[in-house]
């Protein structure tokens, strides 16, 4: 436990201070007691292990190993995301992540181990002389180096292949999901014109349901299969399909597929993206307190929450749905 406590109470101390809501506290804890504590803790193993190879052994060749993994394991780290993750997929993404995370850390481990060794060689004079020409402790030197590194080695390989199987998964998807989104923006502009410039109940009736519709079926296209995605996709087809319903029945549709939407909203990481949220969420208050306004003030304030939809989906996209890594 003393690797989770330092990581949430030292290292990210700053971060823990933030007002975290419950999904992305429970995230963050996850992500402490799931990857980065253990991954620390190898690490750490790690450089036990490696550092009497450091100061008994010659260690140009472990530097030319060390080199290119660090680099290949470093730039695969920071470029993957679980954002990229088919909610499917979720638990090997994970996997995938853990082993990026852990060849990269234990790289880190033995350079530091290394430095350390190199640049205070009058410190640990004394030791070397007494094990220098002992072969019993060159070979368990070796050995317990050897683990380090190809225990390193199948983090990479691992990481590498799962990396690799995630991306063909990803083939198309983001070209579905700029189809998904211009469609999706274009219908929710439309309502939201309608709205504003009263053309008729029916036709902002018709552009609520085929919009939604579009944007629960890229929710489902992106793997995200928690809710009762079904039931609200029959919602929205209910509008589309008899938008002359009656407007009390029309409204009640409209604002379950609005709260609907906003309770998918798990990862709001952009500033302009909370203040849309925010002001959906206050129309809606309005709109179910406010129950004497007129049909005119209430589509005005369906307008701007259609606007605002369109607005969260434009600045995060797919990422709006789905929890960071």
């Amino acid at each position: 436990m003393i690797y989770h406590k330092i990581i949430k109470e030292i290292i990210l101390k700053d971060f823990f201070k933030i007002d975290l809501s419950n999904i992305e506290k429970k995230i963050a804890i996850e992500s402490v007691n799931e990857k980065y504590a253990n991954c620390v803790k190898n690490a750490l193993i790690s450089a036990i292990f490696i550092f009497p190879a450091a100061l008994f052994l010659e260690t140009g060749i472990l530097i030319n190993v060390l080199i290119p993994i660090t680099m290949v394991a470093g730039t695969a780290w920071f470029a993957v995301s679980l954002a990229d993750v088919k909610k499917k997929f979720e638990t090997f993404g994970l996997e995938l992540t853990i082993n990026l995370f852990n060849s990269f850390l234990t790289s880190l481990a033995i350079l530091a181990v290394l430095t350390l060794v190199s640049l205070n060689s009058y410190l640990f004079s004394f030791l070397v002389v007494l094990g220098k020409n002992n072969i019993l402790v060159a070979i368990i030197s070796g050995f317990l180096g050897t683990l380090v590194v190809f225990n390193l080695i199948k983090n990479v390989f691992y990481g590498s292949l799962k990396y690799d199987i995630n991306d063909a998964m990803l083939t198309g998807q983001k070209e579905t999901a700029e189809r998904f989104y211009k469609r999706s923006l274009s219908f929710l502009h439309s309502s939201a014109e309608n709205l504003k410039l009263g053309k008729g109940i029916q036709i902002a009736n018709y552009y609520i349901g085929v919009s939604f519709y579009e944007i629960f079926e890229f929710v489902r296209q992106i793997g995200i299969l928690n809710g009762n995605l079904k039931a609200l996709m029959d919602g929205a087809m209910m509008l589309k399909n008899n938008p002359s319903m009656s407007q009390e029945k029309a409204d009640k549709i409209s604002l379950n597929l609005i709260e609907s939407f906003l309770g998918y909203c798990i990862n709001i990481s952009d500033e302009k993206v909370k203040k849309s949220y925010t002001n959906i969420k206050s129309e809606l208050e309005n709109i179910k307190k406010n129950s004497e306004e007129s049909q005119n003030m209430v589509d005005t304030r369906f307008a701007i929450i259609f606007e605002e939809i369109a607005d969260m989906i434009e600045n995060q996209g797919e990422s709006l749905f789905k929890k960071n890594k």
